[in-house]
């Protein structure tokens, strides 16, 4: 399995268990967590993650199918 980079951050309104829903299904899917963001002014998460699933996670979030996240653009892609 391909996995890649990826950094997905979350509103300031998100609920943190919307962040620990995320979290779980990128490791449910064989992607590692490498470091969790709590802080007031960044939440969110960096992980290794399948490349299929980082591809349909970042047309799903640019499409705004996921209204309290965002990926950094620069950190996505970014090689």
């Amino acid at each position: 399995m391909t996995t890649k980079p990826f950094v997905l951050m979350f509103k300031a309104s998100a609920p943190a268990s919307e962040i620990d829903n995320y979290v779980a299904e990128v490791t449910k899917r064989g992607g590692t967590i490498r470091q969790r963001f709590n802080a007031d002014f960044l939440r969110g998460f960096s992980a290794q993650i399948p490349s299929e699933y980082a591809d349909s996670l970042y047309a799903a979030v640019k499409d705004g199918k996921h209204n309290n996240m965002y990926v950094p653009e620069a950190l996505t892609k970014a090689k």
